[in-house]
């Protein structure tokens, strides 16, 4: 099964638990969106719409505790209601996590269960990462590993947890200790996204080729892009949906694109900007997405 990011990764493994065809049912919800955000300025990026809402009218939304102990006593709380909780904790404090302590960044884990000052925690997610490779992982953290795991990231780094769940939800003070509840469902105000897979790349693609820092800012949001799109297909081919020889080259453009982005981030670092290399890319991306745009429209 191709991998998915840590967001997906573990709200699916959630999910699962209630649903089992909660993987479909993601790569159904799959389409890459892309909107300014405020208008005219930077980008945001929705991977797939939401996924979480359940038959029973609820929805999973941002908690939060300024202290440890009110947020272990909620999370214990959100553990006997429903089993299991989405905890958002940092890449930099996560024991199996091969990033160094200075590498901090969002990643939610799901909590199964409590021993008094034990924390049974879950991670599904797996990825080749620049710092090395991140297996999936099941154990045990400490009351003081959990908090620290928990510790709040950077604030200009949990901007992408406000659209993790395919729509903005509103985020609790970012000092503050986070994880995700299930409450009653709520209506939120209809939003522009810019879906349609061509116009949307060239989009993407005209921002990053004319901004060096849009580039430096949004390879990750590309990467995350990719693997949700190798996903959508390989289920897709899996069902029989779309053939292997029609998914195959827009996988292989998506897998080609991080290369380039990347180097031509490290190059602008370096004084020598290469916007050559990301409208290449980009090209590419496109003329393969479009090659495949008659076979997806049948599914």
């Amino acid at each position: 099964m191709t991998a998915l990011s840590c967001y997906t990764t573990n709200l699916v493994e959630y999910l699962l638990r209630e649903n089992p065809g909660a993987r479909w049912r993601l790569a159904e919800a799959i389409r890459l969106g892309v909107r300014p955000d405020p208008p005219g300025e930077g980008l945001v990026f929705s991977q797939h719409t939401r996924i979480d809402r359940d038959a029973s009218g609820r929805e999973l939304a941002y908690r939060g505790a300024a202290s440890w102990a009110a947020a272990r006593t909620a999370l214990a709380d959100e553990l006997a209601r429903h089993g299991r909780v989405l905890a958002v904790t940092d890449t930099a404090h996560l024991p199996w996590s091969p990033y160094p302590a200075d590498a901090h960044g969002p990643h939610w884990i799901l909590l199964l269960g409590r021993d008094r000052d034990r924390w049974h925690v879950v991670d599904r997610f797996a990825a080749l990462t620049m710092h090395g490779r991140q297996r999936p992982h099941e154990g045990w953290l400490t009351d003081d590993e959990l908090r620290l795991a928990m510790s709040p990231v950077p604030a200009p780094l949990s901007a992408r947890d406000a659209y993790a769940l395919g729509e903005r939800v509103e985020l609790p003070p970012l000092t503050h200790y986070r994880w995700l509840a299930k409450v009653p469902a709520t209506t939120q105000p209809v939003v522009h996204w810019s879906t349609t897979p061509v116009p949307t790349l060239r989009l993407v693609a005209e921002r990053l080729v004319a901004d060096e820092q849009a580039l430096a800012e949004h390879v990750d949001d590309l990467w995350a892009a990719g693997v949700h799109q190798q996903f959508r297909l390989g289920l897709f081919v899996e069902r029989g949906l779309v053939a292997p020889e029609q998914a195959r080259p827009v996988v292989a453009a998506w897998t080609r694109l991080q290369r380039p982005l990347r180097f031509a981030v490290e190059s602008a670092r370096r004084g020598k900007p290469r916007p050559d290399l990301v409208a290449t890319a980009f090209d590419r991306l496109v003329a393969a997405t479009e090659a495949t745009l008659p076979a997806l429209s049948e599914v």
